[in-house]
This record gives structure tokens, C-alpha cells and sequence, in this order.
């Protein structure tokens, strides 16, 4: 099984891909974070806190500088040998650093609906 590569596109364009994938992936778990607890527009916003969204979105912003930091940046400085030797790595750091950000996007929803639901 071939490991997941970037390798349909020009060596220059690795980085940069990468780099829009783990914003594109971390930017993509926050709207959903906001989408997901903005209230219906009949009802008053009660039972839920305000302030964890943007505590997670805060979260998300710093979780992608650190992966961003000690992940993606240190590709910047391989040779070309390095970046084929390295290939997967484009594809999979910006998985992970997403993942992560979808993982606890829904770990903060289910807290959220479970403090509404024991409210009542």
C-alpha cells in the first residue's frame, strides 16, 4: 500500500498545501463549533455558556501554532532528497493537527448538550 504523498504536485507546492490543509481543517472544526451552538431563533440563548466556544476557538488557534511550530515548520528546512524522504509527513501532519481539532470540537458539543440537558 502506497503511504499518502503530495506527489501529484510540483515539490514547491508541497508546504504551502500543507500548510492550507491543517488551516483549512482547524478553521473548518471552529465554524462548526459556532454553527453547532449558535441557539434557534425563537429561543433565548439559556443554558448554555458563551464563553466555551470562544475558549475552544482560542484552543484551536493555539493548538494549530504549536503543530504548525514543531510539525510543519521543521519541512521547511529539509533539501529535496529530505522532502521525498519525508513525503507523508506533508499529507499526514496536517491530519493530525486537524484531527485533533474535530476531536475536541465534539468532545466541547457533547459537554455542551450534556450541561443543556442536565439543566433541563
Amino acid at each position: 500500500m502506497d503511504s499518502l504523498t503530495l506527489a501529484f504536485l510540483p515539490l514547491a507546492l508541497w508546504w504551502p498545501v500543507a500548510t492550507g490543509l491543517s488551516v483549512l481543517l482547524v478553521l473548518s472544526a471552529v465554524l462548526w463549533m459556532f454553527l453547532q451552538n449558535r441557539p434557534p431563533r425563537q429561543q433565548a440563548p439559556a443554558g448554555r455558556p458563551a464563553w466555551l466556544p470562544l475558549a475552544f476557538a482560542l484552543f484551536a488557534l493555539v493548538w494549530w501554532g504549536f503543530g504548525f511550530a514543531f510539525a510543519l515548520w521543521p519541512l521547511t528546512e529539509l533539501d529535496e532528497l529530505g522532502q521525498w524522504a519525508r513525503a507523508s509527513s506533508y499529507v499526514l501532519e496536517p491530519l493530525w493537527i486537524g484531527g485533533v481539532a474535530w476531536v475536541c470540537a465534539l468532545l466541547v458539543q457533547r459537554l455542551l448538550r450534556s450541561t443543556a440537558a442536565m439543566r433541563g
